[in-house]
C-alpha cells in the first residue's frame, strides 16, 4: 500500500543504514592519514542529498563535495555543518556567495583563480589536468597559477586531479595520469607552491587501493552500492518499487500498449504498474525489461509509456496491490543497477540520476 493515501504506490526506499556501512567499508580501505570526501552531487546520485548528508559525521567524513554551488547551498541551508567543496567552475558572484556560506571552491583554471584572488576569505582546492582534457590547469599554465597564488591571500587547502579510466584495471592510462599529476606537483613545488593534502582517487581508484597515505579520496557512486570496479560492489542503498494497479486476462493475439509492439501469444494475465518513463523507467526497456513480483521475474510487455508499464504475470499467482520491484532485491533475486545499465547501454550513474523527482525518496535507517 502507498506510503500516503494521496500518493500512488511508487517510491524509492533509501536504506541509510546501508549507506552508513558503506562509509565504514570505504574508510576501512584507506591508508594512514587519508580521509573521505563524500561526493553527493546530483542529489546524491538520486538518493536524496540532504538526508544522506546528515549521515556524514565529521569523525568519518572530512567533507562533502558537490558539482554545483546551488547543491552545496541547499546542504548548508538544511543545516549541514560539515566542510563543503564545490567542484564546478564559479563566477565572481558565486565565489562571494560560497565565501558567505563557508564553502570551499574547486578552481579549474587560471582565470577562475584570478577572479577568486579578488575576493577575501576564499579557500581553494586547485585542480590540475593530468590528462583527462576537461577541467584543470595544464602544465603551460602553472607559472601563471604560481604567480597568482604568491601574490594573493588565497588559502590553498589542497591540490587534486581526476582519473579518466580508473574503472578499468587493465588500462595503463591511470598510471600515466598519476605520474603526470606528480610531475605537475613537482613543478609547482619548484615555484614555491604546495598544499600537502592531495586528492586523486575517485570511487574506482579507491576501490583499487590507488591512494597515497595522507591523501583525500573522493568517493561518490561506490557509497551507494554500485560497482565502481567489477566485483567490488558494496551494499545497494536504493530500492525502487511499485504495486500492481490493474490486472486483466487477455486472449491470444491481443495487442498491448502504444504502437501495438506486443501481442499475446497465449491466453495471458497482464498487470499494469503506475510508473513510466516520466519517473525514469526508461522507454528502451519496452519489451526488454524485467521486474520482480513475488520473488520471480516478470517481463515487461509492450511499450513503456509516460505513466504506466505493463508486465506479463501469467506464470505468477499475482494479486492487485502486490509489490513489484523495478530496481533492487525481492526475495532471493535482485535487479541490480548494473543489470539495468547493461540493458540500456549506459552506466549505473545515469540509471540512478534518471529516477525523477516525482518518485518520492523514503529514507529509513
Amino acid at each position: 500500500m502507498s506510503i500516503r493515501p494521496d500518493l500512488r504506490p511508487t517510491w524509492a526506499d533509501i536504506d541509510l543504514a546501508a549507506f552508513d556501512r558503506n562509509i565504514d567499508a570505504i574508510n576501512a580501505r584507506l591508508p594512514d592519514g587519508s580521509r573521505l570526501i563524500a561526493v553527493l552531487k546530483a542529489n546524491a546520485y538520486g538518493h536524496g542529498a540532504i538526508e544522506v548528508a546528515k549521515r556524514c559525521t565529521p569523525d568519518r567524513v572530512a567533507m562533502i563535495a558537490t558539482a554545483l554551488l546551488e547543491e552545496s547551498l541547499a546542504l548548508r541551508h538544511a543545516g549541514i555543518t560539515l566542510p563543503l567543496l564545490v567542484l564546478g567552475p564559479l563566477s565572481e558572484a558565486q565565489i562571494r556567495e560560497a565565501v558567505r556560506n563557508d564553502i570551499t571552491i574547486g578552481v579549474v583554471d587560471p582565470e577562475e583563480l584570478e577572479t577568486a584572488a579578488h575576493v577575501d576569505g576564499v579557500r581553494v582546492h586547485l585542480k590540475l589536468d593530468s590528462g583527462m582534457g576537461r577541467m584543470g590547469v595544464v602544465e603551460s599554465e602553472l607559472p601563471r597559477v604560481a604567480e597568482i597564488l604568491r601574490a594573493s591571500r588565497l588559502k590553498l587547502d589542497a591540490i587534486y586531479t581526476h582519473l579518466a579510466n580508473a574503472d578499468d584495471p587493465d588500462d595503463p592510462f591511470t598510471d600515466e595520469q598519476i605520474a603526470r599529476f606528480r610531475t605537475l606537483l613537482a613543478t609547482l613545488r619548484e615555484a614555491g607552491i604546495d598544499a600537502p593534502p592531495h586528492h586523486v582517487a575517485n570511487s574506482a581508484a579507491t576501490m583499487r587501493g590507488l591512494i597515497d597515505p595522507g591523501d583525500y579520496v573522493r568517493v561518490g557512486i561506490a557509497l551507494f552500492g554500485a560497482e565502481a570496479v567489477p566485483k567490488t560492489r558494496l551494499e545497494p542503498v536504493l530500492r525502487w518499487r511499485t504495486e500492481i494497479a490493474r490486472l486483466k486476462d487477455l486472449p491470444p493475439g491481443h495487442a498491448i500498449g502504444y504502437g501495438t509492439t506486443f501481442h499475446t501469444k497465449r491466453a495471458s494475465r497482464i498487470a499494469t504498474l503506475p510508473v513510466g518513463y516520466a519517473d525514469g523507467y526508461n522507454r528502451r526497456l519496452s519489451n526488454r525489461g524485467e521486474v520482480l513480483l513475488r520473488g520471480k521475474r516478470a517481463p515487461v510487455v509492450g511499450r513503456v509509456s509516460m505513466d504506466l508499464v505493463t508486465i506479463d504475470v501469467t506464470d505468477i499467482d499475482a494479486a492487485l496491490g502486490d509489490e513489484v520491484v523495478l530496481l533492487g532485491k525481492q526475495g532471493s533475486d535482485e535487479i541490480a543497477v548494473e543489470e539495468l545499465a547493461a540493458k540500456l547501454d549506459t552506466i549505473s550513474y545515469e540509471v540512478f540520476c534518471n529516477i525523477s523527482a516525482r518518485v518520492p525518496r523514503v529514507h529509513h535507517a
